[in-house]
């Protein structure tokens, strides 16, 4: 099914990378291993659009609190919840006022919720996902906007500010809600993407109808 629906999505869209699929459980899914070292969120959906791998993780495995707090791994640090972490460490705010602000409002998964991210191509999935990241070009991501809005009429809405792990990875999970982010200044540092490139998340219960509307497109 998902490997039907992948290549669908490749095909119609002119993708130049997989699609991700993610899910959050508390075990690890059966026959998947774990994946070794300990990198960035946005760095994993890397891993599996670019160099095809299927793997999950605990927070041991996540080198940013931002994205296992996002994800419902752990409860915020104390330099994440002061705004230390986003202004100091990152350089993302110009004040520790500023990025408590922006901490508060972000959508993320209640915490300690979740003990297992796992991510993989999805074509190859043997899980099922709980949410599709493409990354993708402004026109790709307009057309599953489209599709999405073929049958309800509902616009697609854009989440750009909050970081991708939670703009593109907990919220669509949290709203049931296709979303699109133009992205974060700490995500295009860590990843291979394009200036062009945008990211688009589909809640996975959405994904057939969509993948039904785009051939329906004129």
């Amino acid at each position: 099914m998902y490997a039907k629906l992948s290549n669908k999505l490749k095909e119609t869209l002119g993708l130049e990378s997989s699609p991700i699929a993610i899910s959050f459980s508390n075990e690890p899914p059966e026959g998947v291993e774990q994946m070794k070292g300990r990198i960035r969120l946005c760095q994993m959906l890397d891993k599996v659009r670019l160099d095809g791998e299927s793997f999950y993780t605990d927070y041991e495995n996540h080198g940013c609190d931002g994205g296992a707090y996002s994800c419902g791994l752990i409860m915020p640090s104390e330099r994440l919840k002061t705004g230390e972490f986003l202004a100091k460490d990152l350089g993302l705010f110009g004040s520790k006022r500023a990025a408590r602000r922006f901490i508060s409002a972000i959508p993320r998964i209640e915490p300690e919720t979740v003990k297992v991210v796992s991510f993989s191509p999805l074509e190859n999935a043997k899980f099922e996902p709980d949410v599709v990241v493409l990354i993708c070009n402004a026109k790709q991501g307009m057309k599953i906007a489209e599709a999405g809005a073929y049958q309800s009429g509902k616009n697609t809405m854009g989440l750009t500010g909050p970081p991708i792990c939670s703009a593109v990875v907990a919220y669509p999970f949290l709203s049931g809600e296709v979303v699109y982010s133009l992205g974060d200044m700490g995500a295009r540092r860590s990843m291979k993407v394009k200036d062009e490139d945008i990211f688009v998340a589909i809640p996975t219960e959405r994904l057939p109808d969509i993948v039904a509307n785009l051939g329906k497109l004129r």
